[in-house]
């Protein structure tokens, strides 16, 4: 188990220059549950920042909505509202917009 978090922390392609950071896999038994995720929602504690979550990027499918920005809010609205009049992965999109919904 450490040796495929020792991988993920050490995988170039799981590293994001703009904001310098790299994955860091937190628990030991990480890889066994990753298979088994069908949505990952990510918050804080809020103790440093102003206790806010904003949504940034979605992935469905195999597409990404959303980008990443310094500026509060999701900015994917247009490219997700082409994705559902084009008809492409309709299905789960709206299986995640109602979980949000929630």
């Amino acid at each position: 188990n450490s040796f495929h978090t020792l991988f993920i922390k050490n995988d170039a392609k799981m590293y994001y220059p703009e904001l310098d950071f790299q994955a860091n896999a937190r628990a030991s038994n990480l890889c066994q549950e990753l298979g088994q995720v069908s949505y990952i929602f990510s918050d804080k504690t809020g103790t440093l920042t102003q206790n806010v979550m904003d949504l940034k990027r979605i992935w469905v499918g195999k597409q990404t909505f959303g980008h990443l920005v310094k500026e509060r809010g999701f900015h994917g609205r247009a490219d997700v509202l082409k994705a559902r009049s084009e008809g492409v992965i309709t299905r789960e999109l709206d299986y995640l917009l109602e979980t949000l919904a929630v």
